[in-house]
């Protein structure tokens, strides 16, 4: 079976979810339970003096945190494929125009019907009857998207024969009630979904699998020291982690490993 847009859409949500409300918390979990459990073994061997632990230790955190980018940087490209997918696919769903009825001759009745209307309202001679005939016009038909659209389309004529009549605030104040009933009956679930998928996946390649502050960020900054504050830029930890790019204390300035 086909899948439609919408189902397409949250499975990419999902796969959105994942990396952004789920990876922090499993990845923080393991390295918390593998850096701590090397640690214990490490500081019980015997064979080590306490400077030869430390040092021990410390390759172990390096090693640690080349895993952490590493794997951070595969699941951040991945998200970023995934953000790109779903927003060409929002963005698709939102400029394809909402589909006519299936029966033809029911939009054909509305389109004449809509088209008298127009003629009606043009030749009216009192605002209110106009105003009343176009909102019942609109409680008819707007309940379709499509019927709705096609009205929106229409209003800004249906505005200048109005106040052409006369042009007094009230009348425009009811058509601006008349249009919001109207332009709320163009919002499709379809279009709904599009633009809630476009706001979610709006960080892209600057997506912020992990925020400082939080438990997650403190956990892999215990495990594996102060060079956790590039964890969003895992390339960049990588050439830290690996001795490309000299730091201090995780702030670029000097090579250390805190």
């Amino acid at each position: 079976m086909t899948k439609t847009n919408i189902e397409k859409l949250n499975e990419l949500f999902q796969k959105g979810y994942e990396t952004k409300s789920k990876f922090a918390t499993l990845i923080a979990t393991q390295v918390k339970e593998q850096v701590n459990a090397e640690i214990a073994k490490i500081r019980t061997d015997q064979n080590l003096t306490p400077a030869g632990q430390d040092a021990k230790i410390a390759e172990l955190k390096k090693e640690a945190a080349k895993a952490v980018f590493e794997a951070v940087a595969k699941e951040k490209t991945e998200y970023v494929k995934v953000a790109a997918e779903a927003t060409a696919l929002a963005k698709k769903m939102k400029t394809e125009g909402i589909k006519p009825p299936a029966d033809a001759t029911d939009v054909k009745l509305f389109e004449q019907e809509l088209s008298s209307l127009q003629t009606s309202v043009m030749l009216a001679k009192k605002a209110d009857t106009a105003i009343q005939a176009i909102d019942a016009f609109q409680s008819k038909y707007s309940e379709h998207p499509y019927y709705a659209n096609e009205i929106k389309n229409v209003f800004p004529g249906l505005i200048q024969s109005v106040t052409a009549i006369d042009n007094n605030p009230i009348h425009r104040a009811a058509l601006g009630r008349v249009y919001s009933r109207v332009e709320a009956n163009t919002v499709t679930p379809e279009i709904t979904k599009a633009d809630e998928m476009l706001e979610y996946f709006s960080d892209g390649a600057n997506v912020k699998i992990f925020r400082h502050g939080t438990a997650q960020f403190e956990t892999i900054k215990a495990a594996v020291g102060s060079i956790a504050n590039h964890i969003n830029d895992p390339e960049k930890a990588l050439g830290i982690a690996n001795g490309e790019i000299e730091t201090f204390a995780g702030i670029e300035g000097a090579n250390v490993m805190e």
